[in-house]
């Protein structure tokens, strides 16, 4: 592999852990903005989320750029398509953070709701994605298999919040809706942090698996 090649892999690294970094704040921001506990509002969730989107369409610019002009082959090829596949997760993270932000909005204030449970829930999804980058960077494909448990946590604590707010007929309906789309959305955060270790074990290994 020429030194022109390594030079562009490392950037296309650099873009994708600068998404990654980027992701964090995105979802702790919108986390805060749904406890209403900091300055932060859907509007700026909204700008963050739409940088993430434009760092995806720098980071596959970069990709396919690399693939033309190097024609990479075995590992490298694997880890470019791997690149792309991952910095669209990232972005969805993105989309979904969005989304709890935006909650507030639509069902008005949340104080009065209880949200320990689903917010266990995030700290949980919020620690995947970082498993899940640490793997990326380290090329760690037993790291990343470790994600398939975390996700049958995250699985477990979804159902059981869900049928434990369903049951409860004291609950106002806001904190029920409220609840049920932060538990749906970080469940679906969980998936694809899933989705970014099995690109890492494509990486390394050559094989595809599926740890959600």
């Amino acid at each position: 592999m020429s030194r022109l090649m390594d030079l562009g892999l490392e950037q296309l690294t650099k873009m994708v852990l600068d998404m990654s970094n980027l992701t964090e704040k995105t979802i702790i921001n919108s986390l805060e903005a749904y406890q209403k506990k900091s300055g932060a509002s859907s509007d700026s969730i909204f700008q963050l989320s739409n940088q993430l989107g434009m760092l995806k369409e720098n980071t596959n610019d970069l990709a396919v750029e690399l693939l033309a002009r190097y024609q990479p082959l075995a590992i490298d090829l694997r880890y470019i398509k791997s690149c792309i596949d991952i910095s669209y997760d990232l972005s969805r993270f993105g989309r979904y953070a969005y989304d709890i932000a935006l909650t507030p909005s639509w069902l008005g204030d949340l104080s009065s709701c209880d949200f320990i449970v689903s917010l266990d829930m995030a700290d949980k999804a919020l620690a995947m994605i970082r498993k899940s980058m640490v793997a990326f960077k380290n090329r760690d494909a037993e790291l990343a298999k470790t994600l398939s448990k975390d996700d049958d946590v995250v699985d477990r604590m979804y159902k059981e919040t869900v049928t434990s707010i369903m049951s409860n007929k004291e609950l106002e309906m806001k904190c029920v809706v409220a609840t049920l789309l932060l538990v749906r959305h970080l469940e679906r955060m969980a998936d694809h942090a899933c989705y970014i270790g099995d690109a890492v074990v494509y990486i390394v290994e050559g094989q595809k698996v599926n740890l959600e």
